[in-house]
């Protein structure tokens, strides 16, 4: 898709080395945050952010600019995909946990398979403009779940105990 933005092959595959140079420092950086913050309150202002950063990679831009914003979308799309197992983690009864976060990365799996053959459809089909707009409203939508995680509470029963309902908003 960076080719069909009109940039040469070399710094096509170089964003691929960004993108993930990015990742690894928001995942170092998302956690601390989070543990301040909120895992969902994070993952949601970072796909925020990244719909944005994916959004602006359709806009040809100058090469050092371009890096910049491959490097923090990288930064915030791989961090967020982060807080979303530690958000799910987190607002899962200790019975259900591990099928929560199973689920999710099962999930999660599934859109790194159909993202990838997504653009390349839309790549065969000499559509890849569309692909920085479908990939961002994809992002988009990630806010918008992850956001309304936070209007749901989880029912707590402790063994041998009565339920109690506990606030999961923070």
């Amino acid at each position: 898709m960076m080719r069909g933005q009109g940039y040469e092959l070399g710094s096509a595959l170089a964003f691929l080395i960004v993108i993930n140079l990015g990742g690894i420092v928001g995942m170092l950086v998302a956690g601390r945050i989070a543990d301040r913050f909120g895992a969902a309150r994070v993952a949601a202002v970072w796909f925020g952010c990244t719909a944005i950063g994916i959004y602006l990679l359709g806009v040809h831009m100058p090469l050092a600019l371009t890096y910049l914003v491959v490097f923090l979308t990288g930064l915030w799309l791989f961090s967020a995909q982060t807080m979303v197992y530690a958000t799910v983690a987190g607002r899962s009864t200790a019975e259900n946990r591990a099928t929560a976060v199973g689920w999710t990365s099962g999930m999660g799996r599934f859109g790194a398979v159909f993202g990838p053959w997504l653009g390349g459809r839309l790549v065969a089909h000499e559509a890849q403009d569309w692909g920085f707009t479908v990939f961002a409203a994809t992002a988009l939508f990630a806010t918008v779940m992850i956001g309304l995680t936070g209007s749901r509470t989880v029912r707590r029963t402790p063994r041998g105990g009565t339920a109690r309902y506990v606030s999961t908003t923070g």
